[in-house]
């Protein structure tokens, strides 16, 4: 498997309040950005795209990419 180094602060970095993004399956880009992960989930159900949810609005040190 590719190691994939994910710069969080650059996708991040429009969305500095709380709620949630839906980033590309490449992580490249922010597809989708909601208040809550239901609103953000339904939001990804109408589109095609395979997408990611974090978090924004926390510390990422926690996560390893």
């Amino acid at each position: 498997m590719k190691n994939i180094s994910i710069n969080f602060i650059k996708l991040l970095k429009d969305y500095p309040q709380k709620g949630w993004v839906a980033i590309s399956s490449d992580f490249d880009r922010v597809v989708l950005h909601g208040k809550t992960l239901r609103e953000i989930r339904n939001k990804a159900k109408k589109t095609d795209e395979k997408v990611f949810f974090f978090p924004t609005g926390e510390k990422y040190s926690h996560f390893t990419g």
